[in-house]
C-alpha cells in the first residue's frame, strides 16, 4: 500500500506536467528557488559552525521549530488541493491502518517533503560540534519528518469539518494572506522587543531552550542537549519527541477511520443574489454587465477578496516599516517619500488586470457563445475593477500625505498612484489576452495550484514593468519634482491622467483584438485542470 500510494502520488504529478507545459518551467523555477534557499542556509551553518558553534545550536533549535509550524499552520492552507484526501478512499475497501503508513511516506515524498529532508540533512553541519550530538541528530530525522507530516495531518483532520465551510475557508485564507503579507512587520517589532530586553543573545537562547521542551522542537532540543553534555535532558527531550510522534499517530488514524466511513462535503457560500444598486448605476451594455460582475467577484470571491485586502495592507506595511524605523524624520528627509508609496499598487494592479480571465475559469465559455467581442470584456472589467481601484487609492493618497505632514503634495501623490496604475491596468489589459496566467479554480484553495498566476504571470511582469515605468515616467517624475516645488504636483496628476486614460484605452483595445482571434485557447488555458 505504501508504494501504490507514493507512486499515486507522483503519477499524479506526472499527469499534470504532461497535460500542462507551462507547469514544468513553473516547477524548475520553484526548484532553482528552493536550491537556493538550501545553499544559503548550508552556507550559513558553515558560517555558523566556524565562528559562533554556540550560536548555531540555538539558531538550529529555533529553525526546526519554525520548519515544523510550518508545517502544521500550512496543512491549513493546502488541504484542500490533497490528492490522496480520505475522501478519495471512503469506497474503496481499505482500513486506516492500512492506509496511513502509505499517506505519511507520501507525504514526506512530496516536493516540500523532499526539501525538509534535505534542510534536515543540512542542519546536521550546525550538530557537528559534537560528535554524540551529530549522531543524534542524524538519527532523529526521521522523526522530525514523522513529527511535521503527522502533526499536519493531525491539525488538518480535526479542523477538516471546520474548513470545509465556505466562510471559514474563506476567513482563514485572508488571515493567511494578512500574516504572510505583514511577516517582514511582525518580524521587525519582535527583534525590536528583543532589542529592547538588552540581551539578545540570551532572549534567543531562553527561546530556543523553552521550545525545545515542546512538541514543536523536542526533537530538536535532543542534540541541542548533547552539546552541552546533558544526557539526561537530551533523553526527556527524546521522550517527548516520540510520545509526540506516537500521540500523532493513532489521531492522525482515528481521524482517518472517521473521514472513510462520514466523508466530509465541502460547502458552497450560499445562494446569489440580484446586485440591485450596482447593477441600476452601471450602463445597460454588455461593459455594464461585465462590469457589475466583476465588482460581484470582488466582493463574494475570496481570491479577488485578498486582491483588495493586499492593495489597502501593502501601502500600509510600507509606511509602518517607514516609522518603525524613524525614516519619517525630516532631518533625515524621507518624509515626503511616504506620499508616493500607495504608487507601489502599480506592481499589483497589472497582475491583477492580467489573470482576471484565469479567475473566470471555464465560466468564460460564456462569453464566448454569447459573442462577447475581445474590446468589450476587457473595458468591462477594467470599469469594474476601476470603481474599487480608484476610490481607494484616493484614501491612501490622502493618509499618506497626512501622515508626511505634506497635504500640498497630494496632487502628486494622486498622480504619480493614479498614472502608474492606470498603466499598470492598460498593460494587464493587453498581456492577459496572450498571457491569462493561471488561477485555482472556483471553490478550491486560493492558496492552492496556481494561486500566484504561474510562469505566465512571470512572463507578463517582466512585459508589463518596463512598460508601466516607461509610460508612467513623467507622472511619477513630476511627483518627485514636486517635493522642492509643489506646483508640480499638479502637472504630475494631469500626465497621470491623460498618460493613464491612454493608456487604458490602448491595452482594452489592443487586448481585445488579440482576444478575438484567442478565445478558444484562452479558455483551454485558464481551465484546465493540469
Amino acid at each position: 500500500m505504501v508504494a501504490l500510494l507514493v507512486s499515486l502520488r507522483w503519477r499524479q504529478l506526472g499527469h499534470q506536467l504532461r497535460r500542462n507545459p507551462w507547469m514544468i518551467v513553473t516547477l524548475i523555477i520553484t526548484g532553482m528557488m528552493a536550491l537556493g534557499f538550501l545553499a544559503l542556509l548550508a552556507f550559513g551553518l558553515v558560517a555558523m559552525r566556524i565562528a559562533a558553534p554556540d550560536t548555531a545550536v540555538t539558531v538550529m533549535v529555533i529553525t526546526g521549530a519554525i520548519i515544523v509550524a510550518g508545517w502544521w499552520l500550512g496543512s491549513l492552507l493546502v488541504s484542500a488541493d490533497d490528492s490522496l484526501a480520505p475522501e478519495r478512499f471512503a469506497l474503496l475497501p481499505v482500513t486506516a491502518s492500512a492506509l496511513l503508513p502509505g499517506m505519511v511516506v507520501a507525504g514526506t515524498t512530496t516536493i516540500g517533503g523532499i526539501g525538509t529532508a534535505i534542510a534536515l540533512v543540512l542542519m546536521l553541519l550546525g550538530w557537528s560540534v559534537n560528535a554524540f550530538a551529530l549522531i543524534a541528530g542524524l538519527i532523529t530525522i526521521p522523526l522530525a519528518l514523522a513529527t511535521c507530516v503527522l502533526g499536519a495531518r493531525v491539525i488538518s483532520g480535526l479542523l477538516a469539518g471546520w474548513l470545509a465551510r465556505r466562510r471559514t475557508r474563506d476567513l482563514v485564507v485572508t488571515l493567511g494572506v494578512l500574516l504572510a503579507a505583514s511577516s517582514g512587520l511582525l518580524i521587525n517589532l519582535a527583534l525590536s522587543a528583543f532589542r529592547q530586553m538588552g540581551d539578545v543573545g540570551s532572549a534567543f537562547s531562553g527561546a530556543a531552550d523553552a521550545l525545545a521542551w515542546t512538541p514543536l522542537a523536542a526533537v530538536f532540543g535532543v542534540p541541542a542537549a548533547l552539546v552541552d553534555g546533558d544526557i539526561g535532558t537530551a533523553g526527556l527531550r527524546m521522550l517527548i519527541a516520540l510520545a509526540t510522534v506516537v500521540v500523532f499517530w493513532f489521531a492522525a488514524r482515528a481521524l482517518l477511520a472517521a473521514r472513510l466511513v462520514a466523508p466530509i462535503q465541502g460547502s458552497g457560500g450560499g445562494r446569489v443574489r440580484s446586485g440591485g444598486l450596482v447593477d441600476r448605476m452601471l450602463p445597460a451594455t454588455a461593459v455594464g454587465a461585465i462590469a457589475a460582475r466583476t465588482l460581484r467577484y470582488f466582493r463574494r470571491d475570496p481570491r479577488q477578496v485578498i486582491n483588495v485586502v493586499m492593495m489597502l495592507l501593502l501601502p500600509a506595511i510600507l509606511i509602518g516599516v517607514v516609522f518603525m524605523n524613524g525614516l519619517q524624520d525630516e532631518q533625515i528627509g524621507f518624509g515626503p517619500v511616504i506620499t508616493l508609496v500607495p504608487a507601489i499598487n502599480a506592481l499589483m494592479i497589472g497582475t491583477i488586470m492580467q489573470m482576471a480571465i484565469a479567475y473566470d475559469n471555464d465560466a468564460v465559455a460564456m462569453h464566448i457563445l454569447t459573442g462577447v467581442s475581445g474590446t468589450v470584456d476587457r473595458f468591462g472589467r477594467l470599469l469594474g475593477f476601476a470603481i474599487i481601484a480608484v476610490p481607494l487609492t484616493l484614501v491612501l493618497c490622502l493618509a499618506s500625505c497626512v501622515l508626511a505632514g505634506r497635504i500640498d503634495l497630494l496632487p502628486g501623490s494622486l498622480g504619480a498612484a493614479l498614472g502608474l496604475g492606470a498603466v499598470s491596468a492598460g498593460a494587464g489589459a493587453w498581456a492577459g489576452s496572450f498571457l491569462p496566467g493561471r488561477a485555482p479554480a472556483p471553490e478550491a484553495n486560493p492558496f492552492g495550484r496556481g494561486s500566484s498566476g504561474g510562469v505566465q504571470s512571470l512572463i507578463a511582469m517582466m512585459v508589463m514593468s518596463p512598460i508601466t515605468l516607461i509610460l508612467g515616467a513623467p507622472a511619477l517624475g513630476f511627483a518627485i519634482a514636486a517635493f522642492w516645488v509643489p506646483p508640480l504636483g499638479w502637472v504630475s496628476l494631469v500626465c497621470g491622467l491623460v498618460i493613464g486614460a491612454a493608456a487604458v484605452w490602448g491595452g482594452a483595445v489592443l487586448g481585445g483584438r488579440v482576444l478575438d482571434g484567442r478565445w478558444p485557447q484562452v479558455l483551454a488555458e485558464v481551465s484546465s485542470e493540469a
